[in-house]
């Protein structure tokens, strides 16, 4: 007796076939992907100083920001808002190709942002810059950032970042009003 056309073997092989040429051309497709992609580009330099403007004009206290950064830190992030947990500000500058500081600032509720902010940092003694006493924190875990965090005025200062203390002192050193 001869196989039919539906018979059970023919099928099974012909599935066989037909799964192994969509797996040969899903190969194909990913690495075409692949080989053709971009690089992932770095994000997108930004210019701070209109927003800087923009929250000392509305804020009720007055934001710090840097007079001057290294050559090669490039600004990436400026965010701010106000509600009725306060006004916070946020600058992030990306130094070579994966480290970072930033510098945020509120006027609300500082222990309960605080908290948030700095929930897995662990205090790591003090230091002084510019005569003015900063806490050192340092993250518990993988990523291990640093952190120096400032209240002045009713004002929450935190300078954060994947750098050196000394680094960030430095960085911490040309804040101004």
């Amino acid at each position: 007796m001869s196989k039919g056309r539906g018979s059970i073997a023919a099928s099974t092989g012909d599935m066989l076939r037909t799964v192994g040429i969509l797996a040969g051309v899903l190969a194909v497709l990913a690495l075409a992907f692949t080989v053709t992609r971009p690089d992932a580009r770095p994000p997108e330099t930004v210019d701070y100083e209109p927003v800087l403007e923009q929250v000392r004009a509305e804020f009720p206290y007055e934001p710090a920001a840097p007079s001057s950064v290294p050559a090669g830190w490039r600004a990436t992030n400026v965010h701010h808002e106000a509600d009725a947990a306060g006004h916070r500000w946020r600058l992030s500058f990306l130094i070579g190709e994966q480290g970072f500081v930033r510098l945020e600032q509120t006027d609300g509720e500082i222990v309960s942002y605080l908290q948030d902010q700095m929930e897995d940092f662990q205090a790591d003694g003090t230091s002084t810059v510019e005569g003015d006493s900063w806490e050192r924190m340092r993250q518990d875990g993988g990523a291990r950032d640093r952190a120096l965090v400032r209240t002045d005025g009713g004002v929450l200062t935190i300078v954060r970042g994947t750098e050196s203390y000394e680094v960030l002192e430095q960085f911490a050193a040309t804040l101004e009003p």
